[in-house]
């Protein structure tokens, strides 16, 4: 009797931890991200890098990104195929700390890295992204390098605007980057489905991403073209 005791725990243990994975994995296989290439009608070029993209903004010979992805070796072979040069990255504008959006940020050595400021507290240790795990920048970047911007705020670089917009919810400092007024970066603000806005899978905070998909919508209705992190431009 006691080891069918133990066979059950086992069991119900077991069950429980594929329940997690596939709750953990299962969201990936409904997020749809640019390929890797220039997007059509515009100058901006999307680097795709497993389930997401980081974007690169002309500016003049320079380069803005948006996000800096979750593998930085793929992101730097699509950089060379695609004739892009790190060292002329001006500046990098983070949605979020998250692993996914800032592997690559080592690439960009000549870069000031941006994010808002409510972002801080993500990475400087003070608030669990879950459970026990902390967000970080890569242990090689130089956090001296870090510009935190409050709501709003705009960042005048390379000849664009970048105007911060604080979109709470997925993280503690989730933003999107209005550039040139234009173009509207999302990063994981929201989910895209079927062209309705809903509350990211991975989100921290449900009912202050509601809240702030209340903002978005009206946000997004502004540019010519909003672009996601993960399911390609909204």
């Amino acid at each position: 009797m006691s080891h069918l005791i133990v066979m059950y725990i086992l069991s119900a243990i077991i069950i429980v931890i594929a329940v997690i994975a596939l709750a953990a994995v299962l969201p990936m296989c409904f997020m749809h991200p640019l390929p890797s290439s220039k997007v059509e009608g515009t100058d901006i070029t999307a680097i795709k890098n497993r389930s997401n993209n980081l974007f690169f903004i002309p500016a003049g010979e320079n380069w803005l990104v948006v996000d800096a992805g979750s593998d930085s070796r793929a992101v730097q072979s699509e950089m060379e195929r695609l004739l892009i040069d790190a060292g002329k990255v001006l500046g990098v504008f983070l949605t979020h700390t998250d692993y996914d959006h800032v592997a690559s940020l080592p690439l960009f050595s000549n870069a000031t890295i941006y994010m808002s400021e409510q972002e801080k507290q993500m990475i400087d240790g003070s608030t669990y992204r879950q459970f026990i795990k902390k967000n970080k920048l890569p242990m090689v970047c130089d956090t001296d390098k870090v510009v935190y911007l409050p709501d709003n705020e705009v960042v005048e670089l390379g000849g664009h605007r970048m105007r911060n917009i604080w979109v709470p919810g997925h993280t503690k400092g989730s933003a999107m980057y209005a550039v040139d007024e234009k173009y509207l970066f999302t990063g994981d603000a929201f989910k895209a489905d079927k062209g309705r806005i809903t509350v990211h899978p991975y989100t921290m905070d449900r009912r202050q991403a509601c809240e702030s998909i209340s903002k978005i919508e009206k946000e997004c209705s502004r540019y010519e073209k909003v672009f996601t992190a993960h399911y390609g431009i909204l």
